[in-house]
C-alpha cells in the first residue's frame, strides 16, 4: 500500500521503505536484488517482505532506479 492509513506501521510502508533503498543505493552505487532485500529484514525485520517489490517498483516508477537484468543488481539513474 502506497498511502499508510492509521493501521500502517510506518515503518513497513513503501515510501519509508524505498528512502531506505535509496539510501543503501547509494551508498554501494550498484547492489544485487538479493542483497538489497537482506539489507533491509536486517535492519527492519521480516515484515519488509510484504511491501519489497512495491516499493522498489515505487522507485522505478519514478525513475529513480534502473535494473541490470545480466548482473541481477539495481542501481541510482
Amino acid at each position: 500500500m502506497l498511502k499508510p492509513d492509521k493501521h500502517t506501521e510506518i515503518k513497513y510502508s513503501v515510501v519509508y521503505l524505498s528512502a531506505l533503498m535509496m539510501k543503501e543505493i547509494r551508498q554501494n552505487g550498484v547492489i544485487k536484488y538479493d542483497e538489497l532485500k537482506n539489507t533491509l529484514i536486517q535492519k527492519i525485520g521480516n515484515k519488509v517482505n510484504e511491501n519489497f517489490e512495491q516499493a522498489l517498483s515505487f522507485l522505478y516508477l519514478l525513475d529513480k532506479v534502473n535494473y541490470l537484468q545480466e548482473l541481477d543488481s539495481i542501481k541510482q539513474n
